[in-house]
This record gives structure tokens, C-alpha cells and sequence, in this order.
């Protein structure tokens, strides 16, 4: 007979009952049976074992030994399940969790993540702030997110979180169309340093702090009239106060506002993604960031402004080393 899984399940059943009739009710199999092919395991181990006790069966010596080691076999097999099923599942998630602070850049992920996986289910967190993002891919609730980072103040990344970089972006100044400047090509930042400034949302590391510091090493302290605006709020408060602030490069045209790029690029972002160890996008990621940055090309060329800044010597800048 050769010996498979099931029979060492007998063995440990009997040895853990220390009786034949209560093993057989465990195994739910009649006693006659579970006895007769108890007695062919017991030859093909080449001898007895159990023997009879006063209350059931008591392990031989051969018997000890086989019960230690059939434990140690089951265990192993267990083990062998428990982490193929986790990688299948890891492999074939129900849904993948991609994330990001609002804006364009989590739609951009979503169809970078759709190009390698057609048929998986995506599902996307937004956040206010990099924090939020990245406090929920270090506890794994997020299997990819796309963050900004700034030169001035950078992250410390979490352990077990993994991060590769995208590309650097630079921030264009929103102005409003009747501004003084808004003739200009390009501006300096210089040009801006009696301007009131609206700000997004602070975020530790995020774009008030680095602009603070890239405006003092320009030699003038910035004046901040307006906190926490979302990219609507921030451009109304542009045209209808008079004041001016950092916009995405791709931004589309709106009325009463005028967007220009700053000379040398001193505001800027390096956009990267980072997951955390387990994520179910671990494997292809290469193909995730290859595909982002295809996509971001196309819109940057939407982009009429972006595109001329991004042909004018910006490519080098945006995708040179990190």
C-alpha cells in the first residue's frame, strides 16, 4: 500500500483519541474499518503502532516515532496550503485599492493600473493630504498610491513601503487676467514677491512649508492671504481677490485667470508610488510606471502651455534622474 496524507490523518486521530472507537466517531468512519486499515499502515510502516491498553490503545516506541513525524508532515502541508491560497489571492485580489490626494493625478493611475489588469476591479481612496495617503499604505489598506514629494522637505518613508520615482513636475502661477504680470511669458520668482498668496490645504512637507522655504532662499518671505483652498476655491479667490497661486501645469483654461511658468522651475514636485510590501500589484508594478508616465505624456501634450514649456527644454527636466 502506498501511503498518502489521509492515512497519516488516521494515525494522529487514534493516537490523539488513545482509542480506536473514539478515533472511528471522529473520523465518522465504522470501527471495523478505521481497525482493518489501521492494521495495512501499520505493515507498511513494517510493524506495530498501538497496542492495547486499559482504556483504548497506547503508542509503541515505532508508533511515537511515526506520530511525531506525521504531525510534523501534516503541519507542513498546512502551511503549504495557507500560503498558496494567500498568494492566489494575492495574485487575483477581489478588488485592487489605488489611491492619492484629490486631483488628476489618481484618474491618471486608475488607467495605468487598467492597461496591465483589463478585468480586475479598481477601487480608489482620496485624501486631502500626502499623510492621510501615506498612513493608509503603510497599515495596507491601499495597494498603490501616487504622491508628491517636495525637495525642501522630504517624506520619511514608513518601513515596509516601497517607492519609485515618476517624474518631476513643475507648479505654474495662476494670476488674475488684468494682473500687472499677466503679459509676461514667464515669470521670475522674484516678480511675485509682493503678491498675496492663496495656499492649499498645509500638509507637513507639502507645498506652503517648501514654498516658505524656496521664497526665503529667493530673499523674501511670501504673504499667505488665503489657507486650505481646494483647486476651484483657490482660483476664484485668484480672480475675485486679487491674489495669486500654484496650479498644476496641465491646468485648463478658465476665465479671468491667466497661467504662466516660473523661470527655472524653483516650485516643482517629484511625483512617485509607493505600495506597501504585500500589495497585489507588487509583481507589475514596472508596467504600472511605465504606463503612467505614457499617460501623463499624452496629457501634458493636451496642454497647450505644458506642451510648449515641456518642448522647450522642460522633458529634460521632468524625466532627468532623480
Amino acid at each position: 500500500m502506498r501511503l498518502e496524507l489521509r492515512h497519516l490523518h488516521v494515525v494522529l486521530a487514534v493516537a490523539a483519541a488513545g482509542s480506536i472507537r473514539r478515533a472511528a466517531t471522529s473520523l465518522k468512519i465504522a470501527q471495523p474499518g478505521l481497525t482493518a486499515q489501521l492494521r495495512r499502515i501499520e505493515r507498511t510502516f513494517g510493524g506495530q503502532l498501538f497496542v492495547r491498553a486499559p482504556n483504548g490503545v497506547a503508542l509503541t516506541d515505532l508508533g511515537e516515532h511515526v506520530v511525531l513525524r506525521a504531525q510534523e508532515v501534516v503541519d507542513k502541508f498546512d502551511d503549504l496550503c495557507a500560503t498558496a491560497r494567500k498568494i492566489a489571492e494575492r495574485s487575483q485580489p477581489a478588488s485592487i485599492q489605488l489611491g492619492g490626494v484629490t486631483g488628476a493625478l489618481i484618474p491618471q493611475l486608475v488607467s495605468a493600473v487598467r492597461e496591465v489588469l483589463p478585468e480586475q476591479d479598481i477601487t480608489t481612496q482620496m485624501e486631502r493630504t500626502g499623510e492621510a495617503v501615506m498612513d493608509h499604505v503603510r497599515t495596507e489598506k491601499l495597494d498603490l498610491a501616487v504622491m508628491a514629494e517636495f525637495a525642501r522637505t522630504p517624506p520619511q518613508l514608513p518601513f515596509g513601503v516601497h517607492r519609485r520615482p515618476l517624474l518631476t513636475e513643475p507648479v505654474f502661477v495662476a494670476l488674475p487676467a488684468g494682473h500687472r504680470l499677466a503679459d509676461r511669458s514667464e515669470l521670475d520668482l522674484t516678480d511675485l514677491s509682493g503678491e498675496w498668496w492663496t495656499m492649499p490645504e498645509e500638509s507637513v512637507g507639502g507645498p506652503r512649508s517648501t514654498f516658505q522655504l524656496t521664497c526665503e532662499a529667493a530673499g523674501f518671505t511670501p504673504r499667505f492671504a488665503h489657507f486650505g483652498a481646494d483647486l476651484a476655491t483657490a482660483l476664484e479667490l485668484v480672480r475675485s481677490e486679487n491674489t495669486v497661486a500654484g496650479v498644476h501645469p496641465a491646468i485648463h483654461d478658465v476665465a479671468g485667470i491667466v497661467v504662466k511658468p516660473l523661470a527655472g522651475n524653483p516650485l516643482h514636485r517629484r511625483l512617485v508610488l509607493v505600495w506597501p510590501e504585500t500589495s497585489a500589484l507588487a509583481d507589475v508594478i514596472d508596467r504600472v510606471h511605465s504606463g503612467f508616465i505614457t499617460g501623463y505624456l499624452h496629457r501634458t501634450h493636451r496642454s497647450a502651455l505644458y506642451s510648449r514649456w515641456w518642448n522647450a527644454g522642460g522633458e529634460e527636466f521632468a524625466l532627468g534622474s532623480e
